[in-house]
């Protein structure tokens, strides 16, 4: 056996797939090479070995061991299904019975077919195995150079130009997944922080009022001009729990687009997708809302516009973790309540479109910048065609939630006068609505209309026990008819469901002045 031969027949072939036919280098070894195929479906995967085997057991071994291999790569590599070769280089097959050993195997639950080959630097016999096995690589024929010197030296030839171009595409990888460096995110949480101890110390985050007062996505005082809060609401949180998810998931996902596109790109795609999935809550959801969750699938739809661009790095390294968490999100947002699933699938287009429209770094070509455009004009067109819409929607008709939460804050300003047909209009849609019902009683209790107040409290109280202010009107109108006993247990409830409330405030201490005032008329 010439050793010089058998180990130029080998580089050649490592040649021809790592540089003529450009697979990715995995791992490079002396005697052992393995490549990857990114351009095919389902992936596939070469296993190329510089070998020398006597007899059959210790092949047996050594493609058990490959085995492994393979399936180790194949859960790295992040993908459904792969194919491939495990290729023995030998200058002699075994002396003994081998045939059986070649068998293909199955990896990753039958996820993938490795056929093993063997290859020998016997010239009739390498062209005939590689016209049955590996026919369509365009392996080349076979032909050992005049002398051992000129071997060698094509052997480090070969090796250094795998090495250097091995070496080239993975700094390439690096300067692509870490092109900016994190800084943005930070600003940004910590604005989210400070906004949420703002809310909390002005009434509490999950209070609608101090919400409505500091800019959340309100659609009655966004149609009266108020555009500020498609904006402003990306910065509030309903509670802490909202606070926590949103920015656990900010702080992973936003380092990771802003490493990918830098900070001035990742500014951008942020509030163009928070913007956009605002416009789509405007549009298609009545009800307040408030949260970076529009910006947070907009970095979903920005890691999206990565993996179109670089599929195979993108589910080499980010792209299964992505799907599963934006299938995990979204489900969620569909069973879980409260959650506003027009901002995240906004946000997920928006960030998309912005993420196009941007590009990525270096990307440079004209055809790149047409995309860019058309990107732009699609987001422009779309974003305005929301915003039209929810105008439309939002000036035109009244939701009784809606209805209930306007008339409440009209309520808290003091103008009843104008909260008056909101309630009407509100009750014609729902006319067992509790809020509005509420609302309607104290109205008439404005209007000395006692009776109908307190047919509706009573109504009220009856399917909502916990809403204390109803409890402590219908106390009112007890007391002022003279059902003294009735007022006291009235008033009694009201105290008892106020001292559970979430944010119990100045109310309850108006509840126990009228207590005391009950129990010293009837003492």
């Amino acid at each position: 056996m010439d050793t010089v031969v058998h180990r130029y027949f080998f580089w050649k072939i490592v040649e021809h797939y790592a540089l003529k036919k450009q697979f990715r280098v995995l791992a490079l070894y002396n005697t052992q090479v393995w490549l990857e195929d990114d351009t095919v479906k389902p992936r596939r995967v070469i296993r190329i070995v510089l070998s020398e085997v006597d007899w059959a057991n210790r092949l047996k071994r050594d493609i058990g061991h490959a085995k492994q291999q393979f399936n180790t790569i194949y859960k790295q590599l992040g993908v459904w299904e792969i194919q491939g070769e495990n290729v023995y280089v030998m200058s002699l097959p075994p002396v003994d019975s081998w045939e059986e050993t070649m068998e293909p195997f199955t990896i990753g639950n039958r996820k993938g077919k490795i056929r093993n080959i063997a290859l020998h630097t016997d010239t009739d016999t390498y062209n005939e195995i590689t016209e049955q096995t590996l026919e369509n690589d365009g392996l080349p024929p076979f032909e050992p150079l005049d002398s051992h010197e000129a071997m060698e030296q094509e052997i480090l030839r070969i090796h250094e130009n795998v090495k250097r171009t091995t070496v080239g595409r993975q700094t390439k990888e690096r300067q692509t997944l870490f092109f900016g460096k994190p800084r943005v995110i930070y600003a940004l949480l910590i604005s989210i922080l400070i906004m949420y101890s703002v809310l909390e110390a002005n009434g509490g985050s999950t209070n609608i009022e101090t919400l409505i007062d500091f800019g959340a996505k309100y659609n009655p005082l966004i149609v009266e001009g108020e555009w500020w809060r498609l904006f402003s609401a990306m910065f509030l949180h309903i509670g802490f729990f909202h606070l926590l998810m949103n920015g656990m998931a900010l702080y992973f996902l936003g380092s990771a687009v802003e490493q990918l596109f830098g900070s001035i790109r990742f500014l951008v795609i942020y509030f163009m997708a928070g913007l956009f999935g605002s416009a789509v809550s405007f549009a298609f959801t009545d009800s307040l809302s408030a949260g970076a969750s529009g910006a947070l699938f907009g970095c979903f739809g920005a890691l999206l516009y990565f993996g179109i661009k670089q599929p195979s790095l993108f589910f080499r390294t980010l792209g299964r973790s992505v799907i599963v968490l934006l299938i995990i999100n979204f489900f969620l947002g569909f069973i879980v309540p409260g959650i506003d699933i027009g901002a995240h699938g906004g946000g997920l287009v928006g960030g998309f479109l912005a993420a196009a429209a941007v590009r990525m770094p270096k990307e440079t070509r004209k055809t790149n910048v047409l995309w860019s455009l058309s990107a732009l004009a699609g987001y422009i067109v779309l974003a305005a065609s929301l915003l039209f819409f929810g105008y439309q929607s939002a000036a035109g008709t009244v939701n009784p939630d809606m209805a209930a939460l306007e008339a409440n804050r009209l309520f808290q300003q003091g103008n009843w006068e104008e909260a008056r047909p909101l309630v009407a209009e509100g009750l014609e849609q729902d006319s067992e609505h509790v809020e509005l019902l509420f609302l309607q009683a104290y109205l008439d209790m404005q209007d000395g209309e006692d009776k109908a107040a307190q047919e509706k409290l009573e109504f009220v109280t009856s399917e909502n026990r916990h809403f204390h202010q109803a409890w402590f009107n219908l106390a009112l109108i007890y007391w002022q008819q003279g059902e003294i006993e009735q007022a006291q247990k009235a008033v009694e409830e009201a105290i008892k469901q106020g001292e559970q409330d979430e944010h119990p405030d100045v109310e309850i201490d108006r509840y126990r002045e009228m207590q005391e005032e009950i129990e010293q008329q009837q003492h």
